[in-house]
């Protein structure tokens, strides 16, 4: 999720030689997923390999107008499987030497969207990002300069109230469907936590190793972890005004805190 270190895990992952991650693109593939999702959806796929079989009825002239099917297809779901791995490997890959190894960061795309994207390239490693529903509902409460409220007023302490209640259920919603996903393909998947993003931390060194990749420097990656890299809450003066005011605020939010923890403890939050 956006306010959540992505950018900072970005610029870290960039740190090693053999590796380049992209980063947003608003998610554009949602779409094209989408109809890889519905092209290989049981029933759509048999009758598109039935279709693809047929296709010759559309093609000159229909000898046996009794038999025109409705599923006339010129191509199988596989073809559109290479299609898109094609289209986004051509996408990606440009300028790249060719024994990079590519990914990009992404927000925008849910457990749907990521789940295709695993199925579709058989070598690709999901890497799920956690940050606390406190840290990360502040900071979504305060990105980009978002301080149009008046904590000292009823009226801005609901409109507070309302905009936290509505992140921190985003957070639990999206972090169920990530953590599903990441059990599901356990074997290639890893979980950051944005608190071990330190120096004094060896999470990093440990990611590569996941990854399947050699260490990188240690002081390169140290050097991108000790930079300030402009988060609107960091320097948002009014962030800092109202933070007491609102940390009590969040604690007192009408959400599921049990399932918070649960999946807190998941991502391996503190």
């Amino acid at each position: 999720m956006g306010r959540s270190g992505s950018t900072l895990l970005q610029r870290v992952l960039n740190v090693h030689p053999d590796l380049t991650i992209w980063g947003e693109h608003a998610g554009f593939l949602s779409g094209i997923l989408a109809s890889y999702t519905a092209a290989n959806h049981p029933d759509a796929a048999q009758n598109l390999i039935n279709g693809y079989e047929h296709r010759q009825m559309v093609i000159g002239e229909l000898s046996d107008k009794e038999t025109f099917k409705p599923w006339v297809s010129p191509f199988r779901p596989d073809h559109l499987t290479s299609a898109i791995q094609s289209m986004m490997i051509g996408l990606f890959t440009e300028g790249l030497n060719q024994s990079i190894r590519w990914g990009f960061k992404e927000i925008r795309y849910t457990d749907t969207e990521l789940r295709a994207l695993m199925q579709l390239f058989p070598q690709a490693h999901l890497i799920v990002l956690g940050r606390d529903v406190p840290g990360y509902a502040m900071s979504r409460f305060f990105a980009f300069g978002n301080t149009d409220f008046d904590l000292s007023t009823d009226e801005g302490r609901e409109k507070a109230n309302k905009r936290l209640t509505t992140i921190s259920n985003g957070w639990i919603a999206r972090y169920q469907g990530l953590l599903a996903l990441q059990s599901e393909f356990a074997d290639r998947s890893s979980i950051v936590a944005y608190s071990d993003l330190t120096p004094e931390s060896d999470r990093v060194q440990r990611l590569f190793s996941e990854l399947g990749e050699p260490a990188a420097r240690q002081e390169a990656i140290d050097t991108v972890l000790s930079s300030v890299a402009g988060s609107s809450y960091r320097h948002n003066s009014a962030a800092r005004a109202g933070r007491d005011q609102l940390e009590a605020l969040l604690a007192s939010l009408d959400v599921d805190w049990d399932e918070c923890a649960r999946l807190s403890g998941a991502l391996g939050l503190s």
